[in-house]
């Protein structure tokens, strides 16, 4: 068992935060390991938000997505879809688990506070603080947690969600203290209050440098930051269904503005735009000239600015009269 293991033997995973991908952060921190990735969990929103659809009337169709948004805030449907997926394990409201459980016999929480999300899991026999914003890993004890845990939910404005039993076994020594999204630390170096030192042989990614070229540095996004970030746009754009095309108003049109869109192949259309229409109608516009097969991203302005964030919008209220659009595939 790992709880008879000293604390030199026992490693806990922790992932800090990225972007605004606590929602992923807090699950594999919870099952300790780096399962769940930011694609995985669009695409559980996605689908939530399909099935959400359904039951919808129509004034809800163009509403944006309840399960995940452009920066990679995901909903506790997601969160909880994704356990019960991949591990068959439920994630109830704490204030549902019965009250005669000594709340230390249970195995992990995830909690929730200004859109925020992060896990205190036991590990080795200690619960852990596990917050992706946290540079290390903090033991709490059993006395602090079961005194503590109640004033959170209820005076602190907590959401508690916790896990009675059946998380996957934790504290192993990895094959690699370094992954993707996180590291491993050894309990010993964690009860110290420091981090464990790396090997210094895990930092050589093989990432080189080309002749005459600069090497790369901690500014530049690896393609697996950028595969995430493109599978966030796709699963938000698929969740919201296209407004049908309105016709192009007159130019003397009151309230009329032309924008410049630039479409993937590189030919330029000028369209003409009422300033209430919605900025959707400028995805809708473009999907139909890029023949509404592929799925795009439009980027706005110097420097170029997500146009995902004004779908809500209208044109007026977004100030896009004489903007230049640029037009992407995903």
């Amino acid at each position: 068992m790992v709880e008879s293991q000293s604390a030199k033997d026992i490693w806990i995973y922790h992932e800090r935060q990225q972007a605004l991908l606590c929602g992923q952060h807090a699950l594999n921190n919870l099952v300790q390991s780096p399962v769940f990735d930011a694609g995985m969990l669009a695409d559980i929103a996605m689908t939530l938000d399909a099935m959400e659809r359904k039951v919808m009337d129509s004034s809800a169709a163009y509403a944006p997505s309840a399960n995940v948004d452009p920066q990679g805030n995901f909903s506790i449907q997601v969160l909880k879809a994704a356990l019960q997926n991949m591990f068959g394990l439920q994630l109830p409201h704490l204030s549902t688990i019965d009250k005669s459980i000594d709340i230390t016999t249970l195995e992990g929480f995830v909690l929730h506070k200004s859109s925020h999300w992060f896990t205190i899991r036991k590990v080795g026999d200690r619960f852990w603080n596990l917050n992706s914003m946290l540079e290390l890993p903090i033991a709490i004890s059993h006395f602090r947690l079961a005194t503590e845990m109640d004033a959170w939910m209820h005076n602190d404005g907590y959401t508690i969600f916790a896990i009675e039993r059946g998380l996957p076994p934790a504290g192993a020594k990895p094959h690699s203290s370094v992954t993707t999204h996180g590291v491993y630390h050894c309990m010993e170096d964690l009860l110290k209050g420091r981090a464990t030192p790396r090997d210094p042989w895990e930092s050589l990614t093989g990432s080189g440098m080309k002749l005459q070229a600069s090497p790369t540095n901690g500014n530049t996004c690896s393609q697996e930051e950028k595969d995430l970030q493109r599978a966030l746009l796709l699963s938000v754009q698929e969740t919201t269904i296209m407004p049908p095309v309105t016709p192009e108003p007159p130019a003397d049109a009151p309230g009329c503005l032309r924008l410049q869109l630039k479409l993937p192949d590189g030919k330029r259309v000028v369209r003409r735009f009422l300033a209430t229409d919605s900025v959707m109608q400028v995805y809708a516009v473009c999907h139909q000239l890029t023949g509404g097969d592929r799925s795009i991203d439009l980027k706005y302005g110097f420097p170029l600015k997500d146009m995902a964030d004004l779908q809500s919008l209208t044109m007026n209220e977004a100030n896009l009269a004489g903007e230049s659009v640029q037009v992407r595939y995903l």
